[in-house]
């Protein structure tokens, strides 16, 4: 019987890991999504939302 209760013990200790690393995640994108909304809110959308992709570098014409 202890070897059982020790078993489920280990198995719930890892899904309560699982579990608050989840939820702490969730947290966090609520957070920073929360901050990004208020920003846009005061500052009327004034500032451009950051390009995901980097601007190719320009070729300069060679003379």
């Amino acid at each position: 019987m202890s070897f059982w209760l020790t078993a489920a013990n280990a198995q719930m200790s890892v899904a309560r890991g699982v579990f608050a690393a989840n939820l702490a995640r969730a947290q966090k994108a609520a957070v920073e999504d929360m901050t990004r909304q208020t920003v846009a809110f005061w500052t009327g959308g004034a500032a451009p939302a950051p390009s995901k992709t980097p601007r190719k570098a320009r070729r300069r014409a060679r003379a």
